[in-house]
């Protein structure tokens, strides 16, 4: 199953009214990247070229696993902190943000994108709308943004259409148990899910994100989540707009 909301790690809404951000700026602002080494074309090329190939392997990897997962979102303009954890199979999403106090949940399935909010805490007085129903993309004023890292900026990846892609330098990353292999992705098409920035991965795992202002960051990996884990909390509320749209599934 594939994905198609807009794009990468953007301001994002939760039930309509309530608005909730957290690493916002890596799709607004351009990526400044470390100066490449002084390499001749050829050796760039092939560097660039292997670079490419291994971040497709590891985005393949990615949209095969299950797993839970448990970040750190921080943004620097202005400062902030939140948690993030991640549901993920090959079929379905699940992504709960606390920020502050608030808590949003936004959940990718067979049914469709849902965004809820809780108002008494993680769980408690659970609102939810619907953001698209099944096939269709998300209207970009409701775009929760978030979701694209764990679905279709995975498949912009696998594509490599219009990437320009550069090895990082390795880093360990104690929550994995495995060392990662990162990635410098200086420049995407106009309009992509994926956004500039730094990306590791641990044999398909995320486990980190850095872009300009913003970063997210790997804390513990648990198992794969049950079907229980997907179940909408509340009955959603449709969705006031019609402009969502058909789109690939």
């Amino acid at each position: 199953m594939h994905f198609r909301p807009q794009v990468a790690l953007r301001q994002f809404t939760a039930c309509a009214a309530a608005a909730l951000s957290l690493v916002t700026a890596a799709a607004c602002t351009s990526h400044k990247s470390k100066p490449a080494p002084n390499l001749s074309a050829s050796a760039a090329s092939a560097s660039a070229a292997a670079a490419l190939a291994d971040l497709k392997h590891q985005a393949s990897a990615a949209e095969a696993l299950s797993f839970t997962a448990s970040y750190e979102a921080q943004g620097n303009d202005p400062p902030r902190t939140g948690t993030v954890k991640v549901f993920h199979t090959p079929a379905a999403l699940r992504i709960d943000v606390d920020e502050a106090g608030t808590n949003v949940r936004i959940l990718v399935t067979d049914k469709g994108t849902f965004s809820c909010k809780f108002s008494g805490g993680a769980g408690k007085n659970p609102l939810c709308v619907t953001l698209a129903g099944p096939g269709q993309s998300i209207p970009a004023t409701l775009d929760p943004g978030l979701q694209h890292l764990f679905t279709s900026a995975l498949d912009e990846i696998i594509s490599g259409t219009g990437l320009h892609v550069g090895p990082a330098p390795d880093r360990t990353t104690a929550a994995s148990g495995s060392p990662a292999s990162c990635f410098a992705i200086a420049s995407v098409p106009s309009g992509s899910d994926l956004a500039p920035g730094t990306y590791c991965f641990a044999n398909g795992l995320l486990t980190s994100a850095e872009f300009r202002a913003s970063s997210l960051r790997l804390t513990k990996v648990g198992p794969a989540p049950s079907t229980s884990d997907f179940a909408l909390p509340a009955q959603p509320a449709p969705l006031a707009s019609g402009s969502a749209s058909p789109t690939r599934s």
